[in-house]
């Protein structure tokens, strides 16, 4: 009866907000991708399942967007070395997600789809269709009709990567005549701390089912590219080696205003100095260009190969970003500047030894940015904060350089989620279906 309610909501609540998204879909492209996989209708055989040319048993792994994406590849590489006969499908929300996981993902996935929409009808079709023997979700992805449809089949459902914020935890707990069951389907929650597997069990994880293995972000590894490549897109950003570096990444509405007036003040004191803005969002691309040109830069866009001396560079590609920060003197990790999103991964500057800056907005990183301020490699600015942070940074290249080499300790001494998470699932691996 609960999941009849559930499904009934879910129903009335798409019907009501269908013009909202006709209008987004004649406007905006991504709401156009991958819609029949949205209400879970894809690519099938005659047997109504999706193409598996070797009969290989089938692992589903789910990232909501770019970063869970990008934080699951080492896992998903792993698992695949490991077991090379392995068929991984790959589902995410976002078209940002698909991009990455294409790119990331190539010669481990093995198809790519999107994830969809949580009707009782829609998870059961993509249930059915991709066939797994084990479902791999990353992070907080809570979908209540898609465990369902999997508990049904005896499909082990895997939580990598586990986190429940105290805001979520209270959330849920207001809803536990309905969310106790879902969370008491989970097979193993794989947590980031001690806290976050307290929480699930709280919501109904069981506590035999519970472990803490910690946060796979540790874990991530850039973008393979050799020198030539990298000097390639160095160059294509107009980066010399001459002056200093700020790149500005995954950066939200709001957050640009703040990052050009503590630039434009920095450059009474480093006139060399360069920017590189990467929005988070792709549709935003041509507002921030718009922006940077009305605060008085010219804005070089990536996309367009013609940096050159341009002292705002906004990089409007998908992918790039991580490799960017290696050529960073000072990294600002967006998300965490705007109230109400809380943050981004911290980690990618720290992976290349670059000392990371911050807002005080953080929520979802809030334990990853203490982890960098007790460890000395991460410095958090409150409102009007950014320009003296950025200062002191750029002014003393010691500090710098030992704030930096503190952030890569930090990620080098944390190492090993991944690995934990891996045998986690090869264990379900073993003992499912063949």
């Amino acid at each position: 009866m609960k999941y009849i309610l559930y499904d009934i909501l879910l129903h009335l609540s798409i019907v009501a907000l269908l013009p909202y998204f006709f209008f987004k879909m004649l406007t905006t492209r991504k709401y156009r991708e991958g819609i029949p996989e949205r209400f879970g209708f894809i690519k099938s055989g005659k047997s109504g399942k999706l193409a598996n040319p070797s009969s290989a048993r089938t692992l589903w792994v789910h990232a909501v967007s770019v970063g869970e994406t990008r934080a699951v590849m080492p896992a998903v590489k792993l698992l695949k070395k490991r077991n090379p006969a392995l068929r991984v499908v790959f589902s995410t929300v976002t078209r940002t997600g698909q991009e990455t996981a294409r790119k990331d993902g190539a010669g481990l996935i093995d198809a790519l789809v999107y994830f969809p929409l949580d009707l009782s009808w829609a998870a059961g079709n993509m249930v059915r269709a991709i066939d797994p023997v084990v479902f791999v979700v990353v992070e907080k992805e809570v979908w209540p009709n898609c465990f369902r449809a999997l508990g049904k089949r005896g499909v082990p459902i895997v939580v990598i990567n586990g986190t429940i914020s105290e805001r979520s935890y209270r959330r849920f707990k207001k809803l536990g005549f309905f969310f106790r069951g879902v969370f008491g389907s989970v097979s193993t929650f794989c947590a980031r701390t001690d806290g976050d597997r307290r929480r699930a069990v709280g919501l109904g994880v069981a506590p035999e089912r519970a472990v803490t293995t910690g946060n796979i972000k540790f874990d991530l590894a850039p973008p393979e590219l050799d020198a030539s490549s990298l000097e390639g897109l160095k160059k294509a950003l107009g980066i010399s080696g001459v002056g200093p570096v700020i790149v500005a990444g995954s950066t939200h509405a709001g957050e640009e205003a703040e990052v050009l007036a503590a630039f434009k003040k920095l450059r009474g004191d480093f006139p060399d100095l360069k920017l590189i803005i990467a929005p988070r969002h792709p549709e935003r691309f041509a507002e921030v260009a718009s922006l940077i040109k009305k605060s008085g830069f010219n804005c070089a866009r990536r996309s367009e190969g013609r940096a050159n001396e341009a002292p705002v560079v906004l990089l409007d590609t998908v992918g790039e970003l991580m490799m960017v920060y290696s050529f960073a003197t000072v990294a600002v990790v967006g998300g965490s500047i705007a109230p109400g999103i809380g943050g981004h991964n911290l980690l990618e500057p720290a992976y290349y030894g670059k000392p990371v800056v911050y807002g005080g907005n953080l929520t979802t990183y809030l334990e990853m940015a203490e982890m960098l301020e007790a460890a000395g490699g991460g410095v958090r600015a409150g409102r009007g904060e950014l320009y003296g942070a950025l200062a002191k940074l750029l002014g003393d290249r010691t500090l710098r350089e030992d704030m930096g080499e503190r952030a890569r300790a930090l990620v080098e001494a944390n190492r090993g989620a991944a690995e934990k998470s891996v045998a986690v699932i090869e264990g379900h691996l073993k003992s499912c279906r063949v």
